[in-house]
């Protein structure tokens, strides 16, 4: 029996190595974004801090309060340095899942199309080999005819 071979294996094997990229890819830029996601809530802390060391400046410590005002608002700014890098990044991370899904799509393509090759060859090759059988079934069938006459002309009967 012929073996199958998948004429497509190459672009196969490109697509899978794509795929393994591409979830290399997403699985760094998913800790990329946890990281700025754990910043982010690492400076809200700090700037909710400085908020109450700013309440508590205006309240018990009024020579403080602009000191404490300006630490707020440098906390504040950081603040949103990190919600803009956070934001930055998650849209690296959707591209990063986007490009990872459409590899997939590319992999499920090829091996769908290999494996409707597969069965439509293994589908040939049984009929082949069908074939085959009837054939040789018919020739045995006929053999056997020829011998059985070939047992009646020497016995003396000619009719079968």
């Amino acid at each position: 029996m012929a073996r199958f071979r998948f004429r497509l294996d190459a672009s196969l094997q490109i697509a899978q190595q794509f795929l393994e990229s591409a979830q290399r890819k997403y699985a760094l830029e998913m800790k990329r974004w946890q990281a700025c996601l754990l910043a982010f809530e690492a400076q809200k802390g700090r700037y909710y801090e400085a908020q109450e060391s700013q309440r508590d400046a205006g309240r018990y410590r009024p020579e403080e309060l602009r000191i404490c005002q300006v630490f707020a608002l440098e906390q504040r700014r950081r603040l949103d340095q990190c919600e803009a890098i956070r934001k930055e990044q998650e849209l690296v991370m959707d591209n990063a899942r986007r490009c990872l899904l459409e590899a997939h799509r590319e992999v499920e393509k090829y091996e769908r199309l290999k494996e409707k090759q597969a069965a439509a060859f293994r589908v040939l090759e049984l009929q082949k080999e069908q074939k085959i059988l009837d054939e040789t079934g018919q020739v045995l069938h006929w053999l056997g005819r020829i011998s059985t006459v070939d047992k009646c002309v020497i016995n003396g009967r000619a009719n079968l």
